[in-house]
């Protein structure tokens, strides 16, 4: 790529980032309380909701990673995933009960999952070079969308209601659905692989494993208790709606931090991020459980954990990429963590029923201490 043309690329992905970011970030703030009300209360039911499309994700997340891979076209894919979040967007703000909705996700979830891995083999390509650095320039716009949508949201769900956030999602999503139709694609598909190769699995380099091991043990906090910050917030510690939507504002502007842990990534081996990240998630999770109000519990909220976690991750995934068959190995890896995100979580829903939700807090803080000696004693110095 030239230099102007990648220069124009970053912008594209960038604007694509902004705008599909702050569209989702209107409704992401209050669908699990919607997912919560229509359940009767219930955290087990409501995780189950959250959870509904997990096997269909799967399998057929596997089935178009693979075919973006054998057939090139990513783009085809990213709008196939988009253009379906528009349809469910619009079919959920219609339901009346945690069944329904549940049949929505699962539907929906069928050529939704087509866009996950084909974009994040697109944004491999596309960030060859000094990827720490162009990612941190990425997650930035994203974080910029995502700060306006959650702050718009909390003053639109008092005065529309949900529902017509859905609505007004799905309106917004047609411009990153333009936006991806404009990045220019080279054409890498294998036309001629055979069947046997089509349902094999991605070659995966053995570095791998012991990545994604520290991994999945270091995200444990989030998959314990991811599920219930917007439920706990509103409902037990008393907050009010307008100020979750300003606090998930303000924490996503923190996500800033994207830039310098960006080129930190680029300087630093992937065992030392993780550490940084499993030490911030052990303060700021027994924060959590420790905090008597919502305002104490904020102060902890809006620090900047998360995007040192993802930038190494996500730039050590794109560099062991480089040796499989990108798509599909997104794909492979989507599908290990969506299988264990959902487990924990329906099981965390579980524990939240039956103990008080705020026992999961302790819970993720014994687990990031897990996370950080794993990540020590797996990953390479």
């Amino acid at each position: 790529m030239s230099s102007s043309s990648d220069k124009r690329t970053i912008a594209l992905l960038s604007w694509y980032n902004l705008t599909s970011s702050f569209a989702g970030n209107l409704v992401a703030p209050f669908l699990s309380i919607f997912f919560y009300q229509l359940a009767g209360n219930k955290f087990f039911q409501t995780s189950i909701a959250s959870q509904s499309s997990v096997i269909v994700s799967v399998v057929m997340g596997l089935f178009w990673a693979r075919l973006s891979d054998v057939k090139g076209h990513r783009k085809r894919y990213i709008q196939l995933g988009i253009l379906t979040g528009i349809l469910s967007s619009i079919a959920l703000s219609f339901v009346d009960n945690i069944e329904t909705a549940i049949l929505v996700q699962v539907l929906g979830a069928f050529t939704g999952s087509a866009s996950g891995a084909a974009f994040s083999a697109l944004l491999a390509e596309k960030l060859r070079d000094q990827r720490g650095s162009r990612l941190g320039i990425y997650n930035a716009a994203g974080v910029i969308g995502g700060f306006t949508g959650s702050l718009v949201s909390g003053l639109l769900y008092n005065t529309l209601g949900f529902r017509w956030l859905l609505r007004l999602n799905a309106l917004l999503s047609i411009i990153p659905l333009f936006l991806i139709g404009l990045i220019d694609e080279d054409q890498n598909g294998n036309n001629k692989a055979s069947l046997k190769g089509f349902l094999s699995l991605p070659r995966i380099p053995r570095r791998f494993w012991k990545l994604y091991l520290a991994r999945i043990i270091l995200t444990l906090p989030g998959a314990f208790s991811g599920g219930i910050f917007a439920i706990y917030f509103v409902k037990f510690l008393a907050g009010p709606p307008e100020a979750w939507s300003v606090l998930i504002a303000v924490t996503t502007l923190f996500g800033l931090a994207s830039i310098p842990y960006g080129k930190l990534a680029d300087r630093l081996s992937t065992r030392k991020m993780f550490t940084m990240a499993g030490l911030g998630w052990t303060l700021l999770y027994l924060g959590y459980y420790l905090s008597p109000n919502y305002l104490w519990f904020s102060v902890f909220f809006v620090i900047p954990v998360w995007p040192a976690f993802w930038l190494a991750y996500s730039k050590a995934l794109m560099d062991l990429s480089d040796e499989s068959e990108r798509a599909t190995f997104y794909a492979f890896e989507g599908t290990l963590s969506t299988i264990f995100g959902s487990l924990v979580g329906i099981f965390a829903g579980y524990l939240a029923d039956q103990f008080a939700p705020r026992t999961l807090f302790l819970l993720s803080a014994l687990a990031a201490v897990a996370g950080t000696v794993a990540a020590n004693l797996l990953l390479e110095k």
